[in-house]
């Protein structure tokens, strides 16, 4: 199966003509996924700074923890060894080396400068779609993430591979995450009143796959450009661009989609919230039920609960999280 899926990929490489930018930087860049890729050329990034360390309680405003820590726990905990943390500052990339067996490149990447005076996670946000394209040019698959999220399950054996971006949702229902038909109805129009309409949560880029395509890298392209030239949240571009309908002078992205399950996949509204009654209170979970990884992305407490997800799920403590409430 790997071999078929390699010959696939390569296909899909073959229809990229357009090469990465041969500077030094993307140099050390390629020369560490050599090293750390699996066998499909699939590797997982994630960006790091001191913030994610909390080392300085005035940037870091989810009440302390080490959030990088146990993140690295996590990936080593499963054996996953195709990884790379892009450090941003000496304090993290020395703290990668003290944890052992991190792949990690100490990088100096500038914030655009129109993204300067915004908020500190959404300037590092926004330095990665360029990055993600040079890597995608190097005909590798990216499984991007923030770190703020607990993997319980290997995310390499939970990926379809199908289309050209495969990401997180913030929908917290089934339909929700993955769409719905919905309708309006104007009683003033008589016999034409009815109407359909299609809605659906935006994905979210702290945990997504891009396969190296060439719609893919075109999407990752304009989402950088736009990021370039104004101030804008990140991932409220990369959904405008991969969700907009071409019209007028204006063509869409035209990357296909696919959200991963919003129940394996899960965002911490769904846990804590919207299916609480499933989690809370704690009781054993089979193996199989078990999510591929939770992410804090609704909630301010990030480590806390990222440590009761550890304790509840790795150390045995099934009642880990039940003091938690829905909200923080």
């Amino acid at each position: 199966r790997i071999n078929t899926l390699v010959e696939n990929e390569t296909a899909s490489f073959n229809s990229v003509a357009e090469d990465w930018d041969d500077t030094p930087e993307n140099r050390q860049i390629f020369e560490a996924l050599q090293r750390v890729a699996n066998p499909r050329r699939e590797v997982l990034l994630a960006l790091a700074n001191d913030v994610m360390m909390c080392s300085n309680r005035k940037t870091c405003w989810w009440n302390g923890g080490n959030v990088l820590e146990t993140f690295l726990k996590s990936l080593r905990r499963l054996n996953v060894t195709n990884f790379l943390i892009i450090s941003l500052d000496d304090e993290t990339h020395a703290f990668c080396e003290r944890f052992g067996g991190v792949p990690s490149l100490r990088l100096s990447l500038p914030v655009p400068s129109a993204q300067q005076g915004s908020r500190g996670a959404n300037m590092i946000s926004t330095l990665k779609y360029g990055l993600l394209r040079q890597i995608l040019l190097m005909r590798y698959s990216v499984l991007v993430t923030d770190l703020d999220l607990v993997f319980l399950k290997d995310p390499f054996d939970h990926l379809h591979r199908d289309a050209d971006v495969e990401a997180s949702t913030d929908g917290f229902s089934r339909a929700w995450a993955s769409g719905q038909i919905q309708s309006v109805h104007e009683k003033r129009m008589g016999w034409g009143a009815g109407g359909l309409y299609v809605q659906h949560f935006t994905l979210n880029v702290g945990c997504a796959f891009f396969r190296p395509t060439a719609a893919a890298i075109s999407l990752l392209q304009r989402v950088s450009r736009r990021l370039a030239e104004a101030s804008a949240w990140d991932q409220q571009v990369f959904n405008q661009e991969c969700f907009m309908l071409s019209h007028g002078d204006y063509t869409g992205a035209m990357a296909a989609v696919r959200v991963m399950k919003y129940d394996e996949w899960m965002n911490s509204k769904v846990f804590f919230f919207s299916e609480r009654r499933r989690f809370i209170p704690g009781r054993p979970t089979p193996a199989a039920d078990l999510p591929v990884m939770i992410h804090m992305n609704y909630h301010a407490d990030k480590h806390k609960r990222m440590l009761c997800v550890w304790d509840r799920y790795v150390e045995g403590r099934i009642d880990a999280c039940d003091s938690f409430p829905e909200g923080s």
